[in-house]
C-alpha cells in the first residue's frame, strides 16, 4: 500500500492551522465578553472600572492581531465589540468620536461597531431623559445622528458588509425613536 506523498507533515500543517484557529476563537471570545463587561459598567457610571477593562480589551485585541492572519473571519466580531466598547469609552471621557485609525481597527468591523454603538448612545440619552438632563440627551442623540448620517448614502452587499444593511435599518430606528422620546421630553418640560 502506498501513503500520499507528504501526509504526515500535512497532517501537521493543519493540527498547526487547527490550534491557530481555536486560539483566535477563545481570544475573540474573551474579547467580547470584556467588552460587554466593560460596556455595563460605563451604563452603570463606573468608569474607573471600565477604564480597567479598556486597558484589558486593548491587550486582548493587540494579542489577537498577532495570530488572526488567515483567521480573520473568526474575529471580525471581537473587532467590531472592540469598536463599540472603545468608541464608548471615548464619547462618556472625551466627548468625541474615535477613527478606525486611532482605533487600529479595519474599515468593516469599525462600521459595524460604530452602528451597534448607536444603541449604547439610545440607551444614555433614555437614562438622560428620565433623569431629565436634556442637555446629556442632545448630546447623545446628536452622536447617533452623527453616526447615521454618516452612514445613511453606503450600501454593500451583505457578503461584502455582513449585516451592515440591517445595521443601518436598527440606527435609523433607534435615532427616531430616541428623537421621538426627546420631543416628548421638551414638550413635558414646556407644558410645566
Amino acid at each position: 500500500m502506498r501513503s500520499i506523498p507528504d501526509v504526515a507533515r500535512i497532517e501537521r500543517r493543519l493540527l498547526d492551522l487547527q490550534k491557530k484557529k481555536d486560539r483566535v476563537l477563545e481570544l475573540s471570545r474573551d474579547v467580547v465578553r470584556v467588552a460587554g463587561k466593560s460596556i455595563t459598567e460605563m451604563h452603570a457610571g463606573n468608569l474607573r472600572e471600565a477604564g480597567s477593562g479598556m486597558k484589558r480589551i486593548t491587550a486582548l485585541v493587540s494579542r489577537l492581531r498577532k495570530i488572526e492572519k488567515g483567521f480573520e473571519y473568526f474575529s471580525v466580531q471581537a473587532h467590531q465589540e472592540y469598536v463599540e466598547a472603545m468608541a464608548f469609552y471615548i464619547i462618556l471621557k472625551e466627548r468625541r468620536l474615535a477613527s478606525a485609525g486611532e482605533l487600529r481597527v479595519g474599515e468593516i468591523p469599525y462600521l459595524l461597531g460604530m452602528m451597534d454603538l448607536t444603541g449604547e448612545l439610545k440607551r444614555e440619552a433614555i437614562e438622560s431623559i428620565r433623569e431629565e438632563d436634556l442637555d446629556a440627551a442632545n448630546a447623545y442623540y446628536g452622536f447617533m445622528k452623527g453616526i447615521y448620517d454618516s452612514t445613511r448614502a453606503m450600501r454593500f452587499a451583505n457578503s461584502l458588509v455582513p449585516e451592515f444593511r440591517r445595521k443601518q435599518d436598527t440606527a435609523r430606528i433607534q435615532l427616531e425613536t430616541t428623537a421621538g422620546e426627546l420631543l416628548s421630553a421638551v414638550r413635558k418640560r414646556r407644558n410645566v
